[in-house]
């Protein structure tokens, strides 16, 4: 029967890409529209997406050992608007899943951050239900979103950050996941209720809650929709200003994350409270060339891994000429790691840094690849490890 369903699967789809009369290199999707049905849908209010990305890295100096590896992850799920489907106005859902699978280098380079960024860990690489919220928006002015998702949708990132092959930047912010579980990232959603305010085309501010508690990465693969009792939550709030600089793009953002649950610190102590500040700035300074710089800092050494990171980068759209969809990246991150959790790992550390630089090759609409090559001085943070050199290559696909 699996076989069957399959088999019709992609009999079906066969024939609905046969029908397409865009070419393959013109689509946005490279399953085109579906012989029309995927045009019907999406007027109805129904938008199926599905996207394929995929990381190859080789660990070829430095570090422990030499060694290379493969990581991918299937993203897919509907977006649906429910004005069109039931007249309810400004009311959309989102329903996704993700697939993780392969390995990564950075157990060969032994460092804290990780060279391959859609790598879940051991935990991470298996199917996982990730959103499944409401977002209502009421006016002009406020919206409400509600229901199991990430902080990163709505907190802490920037599009700028996901041209990274490494998750010292595109993770989101790896300081804030090492503090005792105060976000969680893509894939792993929890219950969580967001309210923002657009005071006008400028400035926005949204204040967010999550469910959060020391065994946060047990509910891979999130199927336990439970609220336990002794779960806390994490408060999350940002202020926006996307301002016109000199007539030309900007952002600001400026927030706190604060957690109040059970844990302990680093030496086994109670604790209840963790706390962070984090901003972002980035400005076009030429046309197509953005700048931006990242910082997050908490003075809980004893619960925080990475109590200061301060990341940098740069992002050059159609650098070369005939290749306006292309991307050029540079990226550099800093990641100050605590003495207490050193202490706690009979470990004298200071820091780690990652330096990044790649190259987006826009080939279809629908298809990019990015060569990529990472410095990274001093993995672990403790000097006892060699300097890495990881080379990596990013797939991605959209259908």
């Amino acid at each position: 029967m699996r076989k069957l369903f399959t088999l019709l699967l992609c009999t079906g789809l066969g024939v609905a890409v046969a029908q397409e009369s865009v070419p393959m290199i013109e689509r946005d999707r490279i399953t085109g529209d579906w012989g029309g049905a995927r045009t019907n849908l999406e007027d109805d209010g129904v938008n199926f997406f599905a996207y394929y990305d995929a990381i190859a890295g080789a660990a070829v100096s430095g570090g422990l050992s030499t060694g290379n590896d493969y990581t991918g992850q299937v993203y897919a799920g509907v977006d649906l608007d429910f004005e069109k489907l039931l007249g309810w106005q400004n009311t959309v859902m989102k329903i996704s899943m993700v697939n993780r699978h392969g390995r990564s280098v950075s157990s060969d380079v032994g460092g804290i951050f990780d060279p391959m960024t859609i790598y879940g860990g051991p935990d991470g690489q298996t199917t996982i239900l990730y959103q499944i919220w409401i977002d209502k928006q009421f006016n002009e002015n406020w919206s409400l979103k509600f229901g199991r998702d990430a902080q990163d949708t709505d907190f802490a990132n920037d599009d700028l950050y996901r041209y990274s092959l490494s998750t010292s930047i595109n993770g989101p912010i790896r300081a804030m996941m090492l503090d005792r579980i105060q976000i969680v990232s893509f894939p792993l959603g929890v219950w969580h209720a967001r309210v923002k305010y657009n005071l006008d085309e400028e400035h926005q501010f949204q204040v967010g809650a999550y469910q959060v508690n020391d065994h946060i990465w047990d509910m891979i693969p999130g199927t336990d929709f439970d609220i336990d009792d002794d779960d806390g939550v994490t408060y999350m709030f940002q202020y926006d200003w996307t301002p016109q600089i000199n007539e030309r793009p900007a952002r600001l953002y400026v927030g706190t994350a604060q957690s109040f649950y059970d844990t302990t610190t680093f030496e086994g102590e109670d604790a209840d409270h963790i706390w962070r500040v984090y901003g972002h700035f980035d400005f076009e300074v030429i046309e197509n060339l953005t700048l931006f710089t990242f910082g997050a800092y908490t003075d809980q050494d004893e619960l925080a891994q990475m109590p200061l990171q301060i990341s940098a980068g740069a992002n050059w759209k159609g650098l070369f000429s005939g290749r306006e969809d292309d991307h050029t990246m540079l990226f550099i991150t800093y990641g100050g790691l605590s003495d207490e959790w050193g202490a706690s790992q009979d470990k004298d550390v200071d820091a780690e840094i990652v330096y990044e630089a790649g190259h987006r090759v826009q080939l279809t609409p629908a298809f990019y690849i990015q060569p990529a090559v990472q410095y990274i001085q001093d993995p672990g943070g403790t000097g006892d490890i060699d300097d890495a050199v990881v080379l990596g290559a990013w797939f991605g696909a959209a259908f």
